[in-house]
């Protein structure tokens, strides 16, 4: 399998390593994005953040995504994000399960929807490879995480580390399979988080 584009991973974190509670709630690890004062616009999302200059000149550094990889569970806990996708990325969801009989929503824009079912890990990765023409994956969802660090196809993983314990919830990890060794972090100091981002040496080659 020989993909072109780089595959990353992001995720708000507390520190004890949960992504939401058990609830799905989030709590204050997306406290962050109205932290400062600084209009911050992601594509797709109907109104700007509001960051801290640090938190802003940091969300604008990151490539943006040629294509959004993401799970069936975090689908449909985000309502199919009402048909835009984070940055509008053309998006690939992981799933056995056929759309939901109200899909496609109603676009704002009256666009179709940018996504696409498909049941295999590997079928879905070369999607998203496709729809990316060379940009970023993004790869959302723990257990889609999970499957592609199994598989070694990640390149980098960022973490957004918000100084709290939630004690218990979702973890973005959770068990793997063995020792996954990251190269030091280049850290990037916000406003209540931590901008973490960790490059893993040998992944998959995608040339």
């Amino acid at each position: 399998m020989h993909r072109s584009s780089r595959v990353s991973a992001q995720f708000s974190m507390s520190i004890d390593g949960f992504i939401a509670r058990d609830d799905d709630s989030v709590g204050p690890l997306f406290d962050w994005y109205e932290a400062g004062d600084v209009e911050t616009w992601m594509p797709g999302h109907p109104v700007p953040f509001h960051l801290s200059q640090a938190d802003s000149e940091y969300w604008n550094s990151l490539p943006r995504e040629g294509a959004f990889l993401t799970g069936r569970r975090l689908f449909d806990v985000a309502r199919g994000w009402g048909g835009h996708p984070p940055n509008e990325s053309p998006t690939v969801v992981l799933t056995h399960r056929e759309p939901p009989a109200d899909w496609p929503p109603a676009r704002r824009d009256g666009a179709p929807a940018p996504f696409e079912f498909v049941g295999d890990l590997d079928a879905a990765l070369d999607r998203a490879a496709e729809l990316a023409g060379g940009g970023e994956i993004g790869v959302a969802g723990p257990d889609v995480v999970r499957q592609c660090l199994r598989r070694g196809v990640v390149d980098e993983i960022r973490i957004d580390l918000v100084p709290v314990l939630l004690g218990g919830g979702i973890r973005w990890f959770g068990e793997l399979d063995g020792d996954i060794l990251f190269e030091d972090p280049v850290i990037h100091p916000g406003d209540r988080v931590t901008h973490l981002i960790y490059r893993i040496p040998g992944s998959t080659d995608r040339g």
